[in-house]
């Protein structure tokens, strides 16, 4: 490879050997110390290259000895530019397309991020354009580590940040800090309580003295597992209960839509609006606009990218709808099917803990209201703790026995 580059820079020439004797052409070379490569017998004599340097200092001796040489190819750098020598804007073009290589070269063209889950891609690529990181930026002026400092002191959530420069492409990768875990207090007496009523299904007791049994009701509030302990002389001490308490519950949530209401929808007038991107500026080139004061839009974006490289320029067309005020009535099915979506939704964020067992609904109509009762049968994990000392039936002074002095 190495060897083609020097060849193609030197330039050299193919050319034909001719004569009575042009065997001494190869002595004469090998005297002058000058190289020849893929030589090639050929009607009396042959056909060979060499470099226009050497070639220009043979060519004398050659004569002499009675052959004659002829160039049929001239090949190389210094042969293309020979042939455009005359053509003033082909060697212009190529300077400037040198030029303008080196120019942008200088420029950042894409930004590219890696690791975000909880945190926003939109404004961390805001944040690093305050820092002076986005597309189109002067690649000199960019520190990396004076960046990444920045941003993980202005993201609290960063926990570890890296931008590489690899030519015009800028890579940032993010490592999201993890939140420090709840460390729960052990040595703190508490009592397992009950979180809401319900039918009690398994117990899972890990430390405390369970006050219930499998197959029972229990209300709101209702001891479960009590952190005081008696011992076998009946003496009673206080400990950390743990427990998981499964059990059937029921939950009840009502949705509600009124019948007639007043609901923005597209009025079918759409505008397309056109842009062409270029190192981060917006070039708009086709514009249109709704009349209406209401809209909601979408765009879509298209860059090139070439070796999974995103280049600074492409295209953006951004759709834009009208919408309108119009007056909707509901009749039973529709509304019972929207009000369903919102009993969905609130299973989704609300029972996501529980394991629903049965689901029941009942549509009512009032007062031009549409209402949706829902009632849940689940089973759950109803335990929460309480520490002793809070309530004033859990003062347990008097029943501990005090340590005998020595």
């Amino acid at each position: 490879m190495l060897l083609r580059l020097l060849r193609f820079f030197r330039g050299w020439v193919s050319f034909t050997v001719s004569g009575k004797y042009p065997e001494r052409f190869l002595n004469i070379t090998a005297r002058k110390n000058i190289r020849l490569w893929d030589v090639q017998r050929k009607d009396g004599g042959f056909t060979a290259c060499m470099y226009r340097s050497d070639y220009r200092r043979i060519r004398p001796v050659a004569r002499g000895a009675g052959v004659t040489l002829r160039i049929y190819k001239k090949n190389g750098l210094p042969g293309m530019i020979g042939r455009y020598r005359g053509r003033v804007g082909v060697v212009i073009g190529a300077c400037a397309f040198l030029v303008s290589v080196f120019v942008m070269s200088l420029f950042i063209w894409s930004v590219d991020i890696t690791g975000c889950q909880t945190v926003s891609r939109t404004q961390m690529l805001a944040d690093l354009r305050e820092q002076g990181l986005y597309v189109g930026a002067f690649k000199p002026l960019i520190d990396p580590k004076q960046v990444s400092r920045e941003m993980m002191l202005r993201r609290k959530e960063i926990g570890w940040m890296a931008v590489n420069l690899t030519g015009s492409y800028a890579s940032v990768e993010i490592k999201e800090e993890a939140p420090a875990p709840e460390v729960e207090d052990i040595s703190a007496p508490c009592n397992v309580k009950a979180r809401s009523d319900g039918l009690i299904l398994r117990i899972e007791a890990m430390e405390g003295e369970t006050e219930i049994t499998e197959g029972s009701g229990v209300i709101e509030g209702q001891l479960l597992v009590s952190g005081v302990r008696t011992g076998g002389q009946g003496e009673s001490r206080l400990v950390h209960a743990q427990a998981r308490v499964y059990a059937r519950t029921t939950r009840e949530a009502s949705f509600s839509v009124p019948a007639v209401s007043d609901t923005l929808i597209p009025n079918g007038e759409t505008a397309r609006r056109k842009s062409f991107l270029l190192f981060g500026l917006r070039l708009p080139y086709h514009i249109s606009a709704v009349r209406s004061p209401y809209s909601v839009s979408s765009r879509e974006l298209w860059s090139p990218c070439p070796l999974n490289i995103t280049l600074p320029l492409g295209t953006s067309v951004e759709t834009v709808s009208a919408l309108e005020y119009q007056e909707q009535e509901l009749d039973d099915n529709s509304a019972e099917e929207l009000l369903m979506c919102e009993a969905q939704l609130y299973e989704i964020f609300s029972l996501s803990d529980c394991t629903v067992e049965n689901r029941e609904y009942h549509l009512s109509y009032s007062d031009s209201v549409y209402t949706l009762h829902a009632t849940y049968t689940c089973v759950e994990d109803i335990a929460y703790k309480e520490p002793i000392g809070t309530d004033e039936n859990t003062d347990l002074t008097p029943r501990i026995v005090p340590t005998e002095s020595k």
